[in-house]
């Protein structure tokens, strides 16, 4: 039996409940809710190492203008169950696919009682499962905000390679995984003592590096250096979209994007929290208090990483091993209303390059509304600014009437 629920720190009108569907029990947040479900649907999902419990601030703010606001923990996640558990070397990552993390949208849809959703908003590694729901079943979500992750488009598939032997040299030549950006830069990032962290955490001992950690604090001090490097708080400069992934470039970003080469996740954080000083410190306190940062703790301790960190195997895996389902879908765009929400400060949103100015040129959306950029947050935005959060989905959703 799983341990007992922690006494969350729910803003008031969210509540926490299981929901029984055919895939999976899914842990879920909400706020309001109305037996009648006269109210539109709004569905929250949260990245990695995140929660549904990430959208706490957010899920009232939209409740009170009169939707109902849905945040799950996603397979793999907290409180969710009926995922394969099984560890590294015999898990079935297939069930993590692309089109199986879609699978369990909509199947929770169908659960909650709703044959379609206002709004999907995504952040983080959730921007990913998002951006699937809006290309797939425009018919069923309405619109979409991506937030921290833009969208950099479906598949380019050889082509013309039955009648162009060029083009059948080039096709066969072309690299493999979902994650293209520094997919052929491995060596030269070695050769600067550097490692990209999506193939980190794609190996065998992520999972116990961060669970267990090899520094001091823990567990409870990792999470809280995680959040804190990667928040407006620290960020000093405004990050910029590099233009083309050379391991030079890529070494410009900080230790939890491109690690030391011979660093766990937990010690390449620990490098740079040694030069915080108490005060700066302290700046996490304003938008994740200890007691908000314990649950994280908590949760984490109880379930690992794992279940977060096979997304991340199945987007690295050579050949595009587990992704080749979204071949489906090449050459399609993203047709329903879209919008991309950031933090000024997070360097994330720039880690595939041109995907920004893909969505807002229409190369990769149909019909991009706008791009909302807010200071004096990073990659947390749901958490370090609800208000403008809420603000930005609620711009899209009634600006789609």
């Amino acid at each position: 039996m799983a341990a007992e629920l922690k006494l969350l720190p729910f803003p008031p009108g969210v509540r926490s409940r299981q929901v029984e569907t055919s895939t999976l029990s899914f842990h879920v947040l909400e706020a309001g809710y109305s037996p009648t479900r006269d109210r539109p649907l709004i569905l929250l999902l949260h990245g990695f190492p995140e929660l549904a419990f990430s959208w706490r601030k957010v899920l009232p703010l939209l409740a009170d203008n009169g939707f109902y606001v849905v945040a799950p923990d996603q397979r793999g996640f907290g409180r969710t169950t009926g995922w394969d558990t099984r560890g590294f070397d015999d898990v079935d990552l297939s069930t993590f696919s692309l089109t199986n993390l879609l699978r369990d949208i909509i199947v929770l849809v169908h659960a909650l009682g709703y044959r379609s959703v206002r709004c999907v908003v995504g952040h983080d590694a959730g921007a990913v499962t998002a951006a699937m729901c809006a290309l797939v079943r425009p018919d069923f979500f309405q619109s979409v905000v991506l937030m921290s992750h833009p969208f950099n488009g479906t598949p380019s598939l050889p082509f013309n390679v039955a009648n162009d032997p060029a083009a059948a040299t080039s096709a066969a030549t072309s690299g493999g995984g979902a994650e293209g950006a520094a997919a052929d830069v491995h060596a030269d990032l070695a050769a600067l003592s550097r490692k990209h962290y999506k193939w980190y955490y794609s190996t065998a001992s992520a999972n116990t590096d961060m669970t267990s950690p090899p520094t001091p604090g823990g567990l409870h001090e990792f999470l809280r250096g995680y959040f804190h490097l990667k928040s407006g708080s620290w960020v000093r400069n405004d990050p910029h979209p590099l233009r083309a992934w050379t391991a030079a470039e890529l070494a410009q970003l900080p230790n939890y994007y491109i690690m030391p080469l011979a660093a766990t996740m937990p010690e390449a954080i620990a490098i740079d929290m040694a030069q915080e000083t108490d005060a700066d410190k302290q700046l996490y306190q304003t938008w994740l208090p200890d007691e908000d940062l314990a649950v994280y703790v908590s949760e984490y301790a109880r379930t690992g990483f794992q279940g977060g960190l096979n997304w991340y195997r199945v987007r690295t895996a050579a050949g595009g091993r587990y992704t080749r389902d979204f071949d489906t879908f090449a050459g399609k765009k993203i047709e329903v209303p879209c919008a991309l929400v950031s933090g000024r400060q997070d360097w994330g949103t720039y880690q595939e390059p041109g995907a920004v100015e893909k969505m807002a040129n229409g190369t990769v959306c149909e019909d991009f509304r706008f791009l909302r950029t807010i200071d004096g947050a990073g990659h947390w935005v749901p958490q370090e600014k609800p208000e403008e959060v809420a603000e930005a989905i609620l711009e899209l959703v009634r600006g789609c009437k």
